[in-house]
């Protein structure tokens, strides 16, 4: 897997270097921050969201096109290529990340495959296996491979933060994607648990569930920024959850809950 980007400033991300605010009350300033999924739609407006509040990024994509378009227009993000169905490049990218503190990652990265499902097309299993792996066991795989690190941001109080934002929302059943709707749903509860799980072993990583869609707007960037926006807001405020409804990206504390009724 390709790993040459812009180094990041190593006295930046000291590992001993203090940290102005601990959750809730986040800054992101000075945080490095792992957004998967960065080069597109909400991803790619995460990306710059964080740059503007000053964290240093690391972001994935596939896509090599895209890739070497990112690099050009946002140099100071460090791009690595990664199949993240990919166990092999999954731990190439652990590894990558490996020497650096590693305090916040946003799941954005997902597949949606539109079919119909009980038509003679629908025989072959494999598109399916893509679709699960992608959109719910490689977010899951990946979290755990990385939970020493975000454990470690969160004991040196710095942050220790993982953010599920997948590119469809969980809750909204599509008949033309029911896999990847049932992938994600599958994300919300693993989500879910894993806080739960984090609070009851002490290991002080906050567990962020996050529920998007896809843009319709004129202008799809405008509410993808402000979607960015408030989902960093929602870390930064200590919240459980974030929801985009129709009216608008909100965020909210909702105690134990993580779920919440979204569209857009």
């Amino acid at each position: 897997m390709p790993t040459t980007a812009t180094a990041l400033p190593s006295h930046r991300l000291s590992p001993t270097a203090p940290h102005p605010a601990w959750h809730p009350g986040l800054n992101w300033r000075g945080l490095h921050v792992l957004v998967t999924g960065g080069t597109r739609g909400l991803g790619r407006a995460l990306v710059k969201a964080l740059l503007a509040r000053g964290a240093w990024v690391t972001a994935t994509g596939t896509d090599e096109a895209r890739l070497a378009a990112a690099r050009r227009s946002l140099p100071q993000v460090r791009w690595l290529a990664c199949d993240l169905v990919d166990p092999a490049e999954r731990q190439t990218l652990v590894r990558a990340l490996a020497g650096l503190p590693l305090d916040a990652v946003v799941h954005h990265a997902g597949l949606k495959v539109s079919r119909e499902f009980t038509g003679p097309a629908a025989l072959d299993d494999a598109p399916l296996a893509d679709e699960l792996d992608l959109n719910l066991l490689a977010p899951i795989a990946l979290t755990r491979a990385l939970w020493p690190a975000l454990r470690q941001s969160a004991a040196q109080r710095r942050a220790g933060v993982v953010a599920f934002a997948p590119a469809h929302v969980a809750q909204g059943p599509h008949a033309s994607s029911p896999v990847q709707c049932a992938a994600l749903a599958g994300l919300q509860g693993f989500a879910q648990a894993l806080r739960l799980h984090s609070e009851a072993a002490g290991d002080g990583v906050r567990v962020l569930c996050a529920e998007s869609g896809t843009a319709g707007a004129a202008d799809p960037w405008a509410p993808l920024y402000d979607a960015a926006n408030t989902l960093l807001d929602a870390l930064e405020d200590g919240d459980d959850a974030w929801t985009w409804e129709a009216a608008g990206a909100t965020h909210r504390s909702l105690g134990g809950a993580l779920a919440g009724a979204s569209a857009y």
